[in-house]
């Protein structure tokens, strides 16, 4: 994610730049990459905390067979 949004902006650098700079384009920019900062912080994946984890192996196992499956938080 990181690094697609460091290319996101710097193909928009790129395109916008272009033909000068302008403080209308640097306004741009900067709404661009605060919306990129806001989608990381809200799309990241986060570690699972202590308690979650002592829950869930509790659950696993208690004498019955268990399907566990794990998935990639990206």
């Amino acid at each position: 994610m990181l690094l697609s949004g460091v290319f996101i902006l710097g193909v928009a650098v790129f395109v916008i730049l272009r033909k000068g700079f302008k403080p209308k384009d640097g306004i741009k920019l900067l709404v661009l990459a605060g919306a990129l900062f806001v989608s990381w912080l809200a799309l990241r994946p986060e570690q699972a905390s202590a308690n979650e984890l002592s829950e869930f192996q509790s659950q696993i196992g208690q004498g019955q067979a268990v399907l566990v499956e794990m998935q990639s938080p990206y």
